[in-house]
């Protein structure tokens, strides 16, 4: 029984995109356009056509007849390939509202001219500032650590360098394609991992040492994915313990006096061992001179 791969039901851009967002609607669309054969030659990458303006109009945006040497029943006229240039113009145009419609059919000159109209649109270009941005991706309350480290993978790999970006380094041309390296990839989950908890590399060093002696860290990103959860509790319980410890020392215990306060109680002990009565102070006793009690009250 055949079976035939079929694209997901194309849908239009929003205002708002993210460059996940966007890459998916842009893959999908290729997908669906380059199965009409017709559409494909123009869907690659470095095919160009001539702007629509009073001077192509009898041009045929730059278009020639197909000469022999293309086999006879694949063959088109010039005006067969506007009709389908267009055509397929006017297909992205629908799923591009956001878009003046004149923008991508008649001021465009390559497939890549467009994208890139739609990437400045949503401010997605690739220049040397762009990159500057990744330092504002932050992990948002309430995120899961997966989206996070999808937002963080999409930016690096809408980053990476392309020969027909334009953009030199070191002031010399891209030659190839820029892919993803192995380091690169540790930087990522590093960040992803320091975005989550400013701790957590740390202990990731520590629980991981033995693994770490012989594989990279983007190497267990699953296992650290797993256990990431015990691993923020095991970090959030340490960190109440030590403000708890904090605390103990900003208030710490008042020592004990040793100094025992007079008692208040009367008794003289001169009345007192005569037998009489003794609720009085010894300077307050009648028995005594007046003028002994004046200097005891001294």
């Amino acid at each position: 029984m055949a079976s035939s791969t079929r694209a997901l039901t194309q849908w239009c851009l929003t205002k708002i995109e993210t460059v996940n967002t966007f890459e998916n609607w842009l893959q999908n669309l290729i997908y669906t356009l380059s199965l009409n054969k017709n559409f494909a030659p123009f869907l690659v990458s470095g095919t160009k056509w001539e702007k629509k303006t009073k001077t192509t109009t009898t041009t045929q945006k730059g278009f020639e007849n197909d000469g022999e040497e293309v086999p006879e029943g694949n063959r088109k006229t010039r005006e067969q390939k506007v009709s389908m240039l267009e055509l397929m113009l006017g297909q992205i145009a629908n799923y591009c509202p956001i878009i003046s419609r004149n923008t991508i059919i008649k001021n465009t000159s390559s497939i890549d001219n467009i994208w890139q109209i739609i990437r400045l649109h949503y401010g997605f270009q690739i220049t040397g500032a762009h990159f500057v941005d990744f330092d504002a991706i932050h992990y948002d309350p309430g995120e899961r650590p997966e989206d996070l480290y999808q937002r963080l993978m999409a930016f690096i790999e809408d980053s990476l360098l392309g020969k027909d970006m334009g953009i030199t380094h070191h002031d010399e041309d891209i030659e190839d394609d820029e892919e993803l390296s192995p380091i690169l990839e540790n930087l990522l989950i590093l960040t992803w991992l320091r975005l989550i908890h400013p701790e957590l590399p740390q202990l990731i060093k520590q629980r991981y040492g033995t693994e770490l002696r012989k594989r990279t860290l983007v190497s267990i990103k699953t296992e650290i994915s797993q256990a990431l959860e015990s691993l923020l509790e095991e970090l959030h319980t340490t960190e109440e313990a030590k403000i708890m410890r904090a605390a103990v020392k900003r208030f710490p215990k008042t020592k004990q006096s040793s100094f025992v306060p007079r008692s208040n109680f009367k008794s003289c002990p001169r009345c007192k061992s005569a037998g009489r009565p003794d609720r009085h102070f010894l300077s307050q006793c009648t028995y005594f001179p007046q003028q002994d009690r004046q200097f005891m009250a001294i």
